[in-house]
């Protein structure tokens, strides 16, 4: 009986200790809801002459349209003459 009141002891002194462990800190790992807007807010703030209507300078529309033109047919590269890795898996020509 003794035995079993001492184990008893035991287990309610580590459980006590246990549960009075100060809490650590803890900082969020992400930033918090609504953050962006209070940093576009603040932007403004700071620099309200940053968003003008003023046209974009810089690109040549000539160039621009060549580019777009390029990207929408897209790449015109010639395969290559061996085999390519899936081929290889599969078994084919």
């Amino acid at each position: 009986m003794r035995n079993m009141l001492i184990t008893l002891i035991i287990i309610g002194i580590a459980a006590l200790a246990g549960c009075s462990i100060v809490q650590v800190q803890h900082e969020e790992s992400t930033v918090a809801h609504g953050s962006s807007v209070k940093l576009a807010v603040q932007q403004q703030i700071y620099n309200p002459e940053a968003g003008g209507d003023a046209p974009v300078v810089g690109l040549d529309g000539r160039y621009a349209a060549t580019v777009g033109d390029k990207y929408h047919e897209g790449p015109q590269t010639k395969p290559e003459s061996g085999q390519s890795v899936s081929e290889i898996i599969i078994g084919g020509n």
